[in-house]
């Protein structure tokens, strides 16, 4: 008898704190925001999510060319080496404001080289396995980041002809970053897409004829691209489409003061939810980027 009175006043004590744990809300812990560090990895344009958040960035792609692929005249294949130097600098905005300057703005500068291998694996097929690996800067927390990013590009030749060229474009992609203090974070991707290539009539440009060049790519997200765009709204990403169009000159590519691409152009970037939406400049294909 005293033992049952016992266990009844110990479930009364107990009681209201059993009724108070239930009662507490589960709260899952909020999802990963995507770090300014991933700036080193977009090309130069204005990029935005949702109206609320928007980004600047401007690349500078310095390249050396040590070796260019292709054949030799006894059919031996010519193994292609380009070394880069991407300097990327990144003005981000938090909220949408007229003055782009504003205090909930703020700056970031990454630095990347790296080493792309162009490998010819016939007259058609080319492969571009590449690996960058460099570090970054946050001006508001002053924070340091480590930064690489590397995969495997593909173009495969599937039809030309005097007037038209286009190519099949495939690529897997891998990025990762360490801050300072904090945990390390990785995203990948995976891109496929058509490429095409036409003369346009009799126009020249520094006596060579001008091509118009354009792409059409899709970009499967294998981890989420999660954005904080209000306090308690979080936007996530997981595709991205690409169509860019530019003028080039064939082979001989644009010079523009002392650096040359292949062709200058713009390029529109969406997701399929239409959260997000970007305009970049368009200077090189997919597959050399």
């Amino acid at each position: 008898m005293n033992y049952r009175v016992f266990l009844l006043v110990l479930l009364a004590i107990l009681m209201p704190a059993l009724l108070q744990a239930q009662a507490v809300p589960y709260e899952p812990e909020p999802e990963k925001q995507v770090h300014w560090a991933l700036a080193a990895f977009f090309g130069t344009g204005w990029y935005q999510v949702d109206e609320n958040r928007s980004a600047f960035i401007f690349r500078i792609p310095p390249r050396q060319t040590v070796r260019e692929s292709g054949w030799h005249d006894d059919g031996k294949r010519k193994v292609g080496v380009e070394i880069q130097y991407p300097v990327a600098l990144g003005l981000h905005q938090l909220d949408e404001v007229p003055d782009f300057i504003e205090f909930d703005n703020y700056g970031t500068i990454t630095f990347t080289p790296g080493v792309q291998v162009e490998i010819p694996v016939n007259e058609k097929w080319y492969l571009r396995p590449y690996g960058h690996i460099g570090f970054g800067y946050e001006k508001e927390s002053d924070e340091w980041a480590g930064i690489w990013y590397g995969g495997l590009k593909s173009r495969y030749l599937l039809g030309e002809s005097s007037r038209f060229r286009w190519s099949l474009l495939n690529g897997i992609y891998y990025a990762g970053y360490q801050p300072e203090y904090e945990d390390r974070g990785r995203y990948g991707s995976f891109m496929t897409g058509l490429e095409f290539n036409q003369p346009l009539g009799g126009l020249k440009l520094g006596g060579e004829a001008v091509w118009l060049n354009w792409h059409v790519t899709y970009n499967y997200l294998f981890d989420r691209l999660n954005f904080h765009v209000d306090e308690d709204i979080v936007e996530s990403i997981d595709d991205q489409w690409e169509i860019g169009l530019a003028l080039g000159r064939g082979g001989k590519g644009v010079k523009i003061w002392f650096m040359t691409f292949e062709h200058v152009g713009l390029a529109y970037k969406w997701s399929s939810n239409g959260r997000y939406k970007a305009i970049s400049f368009n200077l090189r294909s997919p597959f050399t980027y």
